[in-house]
């Protein structure tokens, strides 16, 4: 069996793990066009921040390629990929044959389409070149246009290092793929008292500068300058799938079967660039984010390696307490108007609790849970079981009180575990005790 695998992040590393466990001795190619190898890009905004030094960005040893066996050919793009002979195409001049192949070539940022975006100083965040650029940032004055949660990210990390800084939204209300607007205010308070200046509601229309970015133009007023960060999202990186007519989906992802397998035999897909079964939309989505690649790649690299494993779907989880200085997290839908795609037979429910710092709300549909939002110390601590409900989408119509409860406790709802106790895996049921005790 000759493994061919495309990619160097999560998913990639998830599936060598996977394929290792049941193939040691294969050969394994690996290319992942990043010159730096095994980084977290979850992490950048820590390095931009000056509060993690390049080397405690790895997510594994700097051995982990050698150790698995794995040929790793860093900083090496695959340009085209052969599904009738089977064979990659690389930029060092070689051609690789394969018997199993992995597409894990993640997400592009979206660079949009604004006058002047090209100029010196404006860069996304994604790869650690991005990184390292804005690291190197001279001025003292930024924009970050984008308000999810790698723009508020950058925002707090440029602010620790003494940078004044505009975050420039275009929607109503600053992270809006990951809260509600109450918790968004929250958040928005949070941030703006660390004293960067926020504006939603407005974007971008050109940008200013000889050269290099002087200022950023809105539509309404002007912003003066001397670095920007876009950060307005990414899409996936499916040129490659494209060209070698594998099936790209309504959402712009490789679609992919219950074993992450493509429309091409033997050709596999996973983390940001596949869409999945997204278990609180009950449709197919794209959830780019961390935990899924690396449950995706697990899945993939075990079917690569013989074995028959099916994916259960995704849940978009975010959370990003730890820049923001309260824990702060979301999981599914976080507004019903997010669920346009059910029928009129569903029924929805909102049920919220909210003081002055804390906020915890919880979306059912037909009584089993699509969503949840926690906002605050305390709100966290048993975000595991509302996970595991949601996963399995149990009827928790009887136990709202409970759930809705700082003190839940695991033997409140004991009888509902009882009732499901079919549908949790060993793990999940020891994990229901374990977080709510």
């Amino acid at each position: 069996m000759r493994y061919v695998l495309i990619g160097g992040s999560a998913a990639a590393v998830s599936a060598v793990e996977a394929i290792r466990s049941v193939d040691k001795l294969s050969p394994i190619d690996l290319f992942s066009d990043e010159k730096t190898p095994l980084f977290s890009r979850v992490l950048l905004p820590y390095y931009v921040a000056e509060e993690l030094s390049k080397p405690l960005l790895n997510f594994r040893s700097a051995d982990f390629f050698e150790e698995n066996k794995v040929t790793a050919h860093i900083g090496v793009r695959v340009r085209e990929i052969d599904p009738q002979s089977k064979t990659a195409a690389a930029d060092d001049g070689n051609t690789y044959a394969y018997d199993k192949l992995l597409l894990a070539t993640g997400g592009n940022a979206i660079i949009p389409k604004i006058p002047g975006v090209d100029k010196e100083g404006i860069s996304p965040l994604k790869t650690m070149q991005d990184a390292e650029n804005i690291y190197n940032f001279k001025g003292d004055r930024a924009v970050v246009i984008g308000a999810g949660s790698i723009g508020v990210e950058s925002c707090i990390s440029l602010m620790r290092r003494g940078v004044r800084v505009t975050l420039l939204e275009q929607l109503g209300h600053v992270l809006p793929t990951v809260f509600d607007d109450e918790a968004a205010g929250i958040i928005r308070n949070l941030i703006e008292q660390m004293g960067i200046e926020v504006i939603t509601g407005e974007r971008a229309i050109e940008f200013t500068g000889n050269g290099r970015v002087q200022s950023v133009v809105t539509s309404t007023g002007e912003i003066e300058c001397d670095n920007v960060i876009l950060s307005v999202g990414v899409r996936p990186a499916v040129e490659l799938a494209e060209k070698a007519g594998i099936e790209i989906g309504m959402m712009g992802g490789i679609t992919t079967d219950g074993g992450m397998m493509t429309s091409c035999q033997d050709i596999y897909a996973a983390g940001d660039v596949c869409e999945t079964f997204d278990i609180a939309r009950n449709q197919i989505f794209i959830n780019a984010i961390w935990p899924m690649a690396v449950e995706q790649g697990r899945i993939a690299g075990s079917n690569m390696a013989g074995q028959d494993k099916q994916y259960g779907g995704s849940v978009r989880m975010n959370s990003i307490g730890n820049f923001i200085g309260i824990p702060a997290m979301s999981m599914g839908v976080t507004r019903t108007d997010e669920c346009s795609y059910a029928d009129e037979e569903c029924h929805f429910q909102e049920i919220k609790k909210r003081t002055q710092n804390t906020y915890k709300k919880i979306i059912l549909k037909n009584g089993c849970i699509v969503g949840a939002i926690f906002i605050g110390v305390g709100q966290t601590q048993r975000s595991g079981i509302i996970s595991i409900l949601l996963r399995r989408q149990i009827d928790v119509s009887d136990y709202i009180q409970a759930l809705m409860s700082n003190n839940l406790n695991f033997m409140d709802i004991l009888p509902l575990l009882r009732r499901y106790g079919d549908k949790f895996t060993e793990p999940e049921y020891k994990e229901l005790m374990d977080t709510g005790l």
